[in-house]
């Protein structure tokens, strides 16, 4: 079973990072820093996964839809940065 604790943390920073890459989006920030953001993002995401959705077939279900609507969220700023590549 997951450490819950563990877990806020982890989604925690996961949604931070989401909100700063967003933040410097808006502010017309695009590049190294961007991209690092991103990537710190991803990290933390396939922890989410690995953690939470073997757990459970109840949890499981529960969180692959979760993570598959945060996921999209990132794969779009991915997306924005492959459009964005100098």
């Amino acid at each position: 079973m997951p450490d819950p604790a563990y877990l806020a943390d982890v989604s925690s920073a996961f949604v931070a990072a989401l909100q700063e890459a967003q933040g410097m989006i808006s502010a017309g920030e695009v590049g190294a820093p961007l991209a690092d953001v991103v990537r710190h993002a991803r990290e933390l995401h396939e922890i989410m996964v690995e953690e939470l959705v073997p757990a459970s077939r109840a949890t499981g279900e529960y969180a692959g839809g979760m993570f598959l609507e945060l996921g999209e969220r990132l794969s779009a700023l991915e997306r924005y940065l492959q459009g964005h590549r100098h």
